[in-house]
């Protein structure tokens, strides 16, 4: 932390994972933060998961949680971030209309997209892990990925939540089809207001399929068993705006076919290439 900059009044606010977190002020200017230290400081695999996840923070990703001051190599690990005191947004499960629903549904697929694409795996993607700051703006917290984009063990000191994992998780680790899967378990908790169970299917009742039609074809794609058929956060950016996963299933077909061409052109080109040398 700043030598100019403290953090006064500490007071225990909640715990969560292996983090115990406390509510202060910054001395510089008043303003409200989160202070979250690392429970399990002693054990190395936790104290390799904490600094991983406060170097993703410090990347200053778009839609992630901003880290003020940190320090990672001090006896007990801390890192400071703003005070959202929209709270999580698993509070507002079961109680978003159908306008909001979808505005938080592409917000949350274009933040976990965007993290894909310039980061990597996140490992515990959940609405407990999602912040809302005083102006309504959706901040991620909590990633606990490698942050390269590759699978990942919980063996080796990876989080993440039973509930919104994916099957695979337990024995192949965590991957961005993993993410996919937990964005799908997110909206199932936001639409019903239930939090998921580990295990379970998510059909949608025909009440619920005539209520919300579109997101539930969202979630049912997003969590299907099998990580190869489940969307790219891109794709499902896409559905979120319109498109139907038979127009996803389609453009693929139409790429396969188009890469197939391009193999068989360059063959030939090739080809012609070694005859004429």
């Amino acid at each position: 932390m700043s030598s100019q900059v403290q953090v006064l009044n500490l007071r225990y606010f909640s715990s969560g994972g292996y983090g115990d977190l406390y509510l202060g002020q910054l001395s510089n200017n008043g303003a409200a933060v989160i202070v979250k230290f690392l429970r399990e400081y002693k054990d190395r695999y936790t104290r390799q998961a904490f600094a991983r996840e406060a170097g993703i923070l410090r990347r200053r990703v778009r839609g992630l949680v901003p880290i003020l001051f940190s320090n990672t190599h001090t006896e007990r690990p801390f890192y400071v971030m703003p005070y959202m005191s929209g709270g999580q947004l698993s509070g507002y499960a079961g109680r978003l209309s159908g306008q909001q629903l979808h505005s938080v549904a592409l917000d949350l697929a274009r933040i976990l997209g965007n993290f894909h694409m310039s980061v990597g795996t996140h490992g515990d993607f959940k609405p407990a892990n999602v912040l809302v700051s005083p102006d309504g703006i959706l901040n991620v917290a909590d990633p606990s990925g490698n942050g390269l984009g590759c699978t990942m063990l919980f063996s080796q000191g990876v989080g993440g939540t039973p509930a919104y994992w994916a099957p695979e998780v337990s024995t192949r680790g965590i991957s961005r089809a993993a993410d996919v899967y937990s964005y799908g378990a997110t909206l199932y908790e936001l639409v019903t207001g239930q939090t998921p169970r580990e295990g379970q299917g998510f059909g949608p009742t025909a009440w619920q399929q005539a209520m919300a039609p579109k997101l539930w074809e969202i979630i049912v794609c997003c969590c299907q068993p099998d990580p190869k058929a489940r969307p790219t956060m891109e794709e499902v950016v896409q559905m979120v705006g319109g498109a139907s996963w038979a127009d996803i299933q389609a453009a693929r077909a139409r790429s396969a076919e188009f890469l197939k061409g391009v193999g068989v052109v360059a063959g030939i080109v090739l080809g012609i290439i070694a005859l004429a040398g």
